[in-house]
């Protein structure tokens, strides 16, 4: 064509010898005969591969260089191209000499010999490890960001549950349901501090393993809780044990739950996963990710946990006397009502018991005041233990209580109170080093079952009335009102 120069039809020797050309090119190149055997290769792939391999294995050199995983691929790639006589373009990854892997773009042409026929391909092959390797760190990047986003939507519904929670053990199984979704190759355990603050209980625990740390431990024993801040024993071969874990635990982290300056316990978990990492830095990468997530998830968790403390303690002040810690009249209104309605539906009984301690107040101007509390206080404890942890006990205002009793039979009722007058005689109160006079109290006991629901509106003002009549036959004596008249005009 007009503008191209033309080939020579026969090359002088002072023509280029395209034999070293190849040899002594940039680029990786090779040759293949007709059965796919490589029959030529230059300079710089001999190099890549490496020319002592190349002489000991010839023309299955490449195939042995192979990543293993990449091997079926590319054998059917050059068998197609081989029965179709097309070119064709391949990745794989290949071992250099070096013996690491690097990843290739084969491209390869057919050719034909001097009778036109095919004769195999002549091909190039380039190195993409970098590009291939960013394209990893951009799959990789875009893989973890979804899965952060997952993550981060899973933590914000487990705040939202906890929000909502009426008491720190409707938690329990929130806490252990989300968890085990964030931390899929986990398992783990919720510490908190006791009310004393003197030991740390695991309230909850997930995963498919059971977790290698104590259920109970002092704070000195992690160093989480020591520190104030995270601690990871990930590296198996050199890592600091916190006391609370067994000998053979696999790697694991414990992380402080902190809100408002208040140390509320700590997250303990244990890698259970069986991801094989291809590098030290992937590894490395993968459990530093998981501890950023442990201490985000630890975080929210303290202040959700901190807000329900608060919530509960408020609770607590509007529905317990100060005093006694029992329940207070307010309370006692709201759970009679529920309680009653509940037990007529379910078609059982439900009684009350009123108790007011004898002469109360003679002893308190006799002793003062804070002796007159100390009796309060420890006849709360003894009314507390004596009860059913269905029953309500509650402090209905100065010396008299109320007991409410829901499901029980009307001779549980009755007995109970009989028992507890008699027992109250063997209770001793102690008070500045000495011992305070024995105290005795009074029982008025009023029963609701299926024939006189009617009469629930009035059932505390009958079971009054059946106290007051034990204080007039002489108090230090149990009086039952079960069945009842009561004028409707």
């Amino acid at each position: 064509m007009e503008g191209q120069a033309a080939f020579p039809e026969r090359m002088d020797d002072s023509s280029i010898d395209f034999r070293i050309l190849a040899e002594d090119a940039p680029v990786m190149l090779w040759l293949t005969n007709l059965t796919g055997e490589t029959i030529f290769s230059n300079s710089i792939y001999k190099t890549f591969i490496g020319r002592e391999k190349l002489e000991m294995l010839g023309g299955k050199a490449w195939f042995d260089s192979l990543h293993i995983e990449d091997q079926k691929k590319c054998l059917s790639i050059f068998e197609e191209a081989f029965q179709t006589h097309k070119s064709f373009e391949m990745e794989y990854r290949l071992k250099r000499h070096d013996g690491q892997y690097r990843y290739i773009l084969d491209h390869g042409e057919p050719y034909v010999s001097a009778e036109g026929k095919f004769a195999g391909f002549i091909g190039s092959s380039a190195g993409i490890t970098e590009r291939k390797e960013s394209e990893n760190d951009l799959k990789n990047s875009h893989k973890e960001l979804i899965q952060y986003n997952r993550e981060m939507g899973l933590i914000n519904e487990l705040n939202s549950y906890l929000q909502v929670c009426r008491g720190l053990p409707e938690t329990y199984p929130v806490v252990s349901h989300y968890l085990e979704q964030i931390f899929p190759d986990w398992s783990g355990a919720l510490y908190l501090f006791n009310e004393k603050k003197s030991l740390v209980e695991s309230i909850t625990s997930w995963g498919r393993e059971k977790i290698r740390s104590d259920e109970m431990m002092e704070a000195d024993d992690c160093w989480a809780l020591r520190q104030g801040k995270p601690h990871d024993a990930v590296d198996m071969t050199n890592r600091l044990l916190c006391n609370h874990t067994h000998e053979e635990v696999d790697s694991y982290t414990c992380t402080p739950i902190i809100a408002q300056g208040e140390m509320l316990g700590v997250l303990h978990m244990e890698y259970c996963g069986e991801t094989k990492f291809e590098s030290n830095e992937l590894t490395e990468r993968y459990f530093d990710s998981r501890i950023r997530l442990m201490k985000t998830a630890a975080d929210n968790l303290a202040l959700s946990l901190v807000s329900l403390k608060l919530r509960e303690a408020l609770k607590r002040q509007s529905i317990r006397d100060p005093l006694t810690s029992l329940f207070n009249c307010r309370y006692m209104e709201e759970s009679l009502e529920r309680e009653v309605s509940r037990c007529e539906r379910a078609g059982e009984g439900i009684g009350i018991i009123i108790v007011d301690i004898d002469h109360f107040k003679k002893f308190n101007d006799t002793y003062g005041h804070d002796a007159g509390d100390a009796v309060l206080v420890e006849f709360a404890m003894f009314m507390t233990e004596y009860f059913r942890s269905s029953d309500i006990v509650c402090r209905f205002g100065g010396e008299e209580f109320v007991v409410i009793m829901p499901t029980a039979p009307k001779e549980l009722v009755v007995e109970r109170a009989t028992q507890l007058c008699h027992k109250l005689h063997d209770v001793e109160i102690h008070y500045e080093g000495g011992k305070l006079p024995a105290i005795t109290a009074s029982f008025g006991v009023a029963y609701l079952s299926g024939d006189n629901y009617d009469q629930a509106p009035i059932v505390i003002k009958l079971a009054d009335s059946a106290l007051y009549e034990a204080k007039r036959a002489g108090r230090d004596q149990s009086v039952t009102k079960i069945n009842f008249k009561v004028d409707k005009k």
